[in-house]
């Protein structure tokens, strides 16, 4: 796989378990690479606006259909475009989604089929 980072040097100060902050962004990293095929690319980024703290991991594997995307953050459910890797029980993203949101942030995903698929976390900045 091709990896790419996008991380400015300097990020707001967020207010967060590191342990269940590093699990959750785990999780998505995860994720990526089993649904990237060889050759592709998982490219992290992190970013700000005024509000929130960004972390996104997005990949360029088959991305996921409309009508499961609101799905993939279920406990257990798998998608149905076959993982390179097939071990996991579907619980990553539901884990991810509810650590993020005990520390009042949010968990999006954009994807557009054969396109790959971006989840973004969102947490509220401690400067706003």
């Amino acid at each position: 796989l091709n990896w790419e980072t996008g991380i400015p040097e300097s990020l707001p100060v967020i207010e967060a378990d590191e342990n269940r902050l590093i699990q959750a962004v785990s999780n998505l990293i995860n994720n990526a690479i089993k649904y990237t095929p060889p050759g592709g690319s998982v490219i992290i980024r992190a970013g700000y606006d005024l509000e929130w703290v960004w972390i996104e991991v997005q990949d360029t594997g088959p991305g996921i259909l409309p009508e499961e995307q609101a799905k993939i953050f279920q406990p257990f459910y798998r998608g149905r475009k076959n993982p390179r890797f097939s071990e996991g029980m579907g619980l990553g993203l539901s884990i991810a989604q509810t650590m993020i949101q005990a520390h009042n942030g949010r968990i999006t995903v954009d994807s557009t089929p054969g396109q790959g698929a971006t989840i973004t976390i969102s947490l509220p900045s401690h400067d706003r």
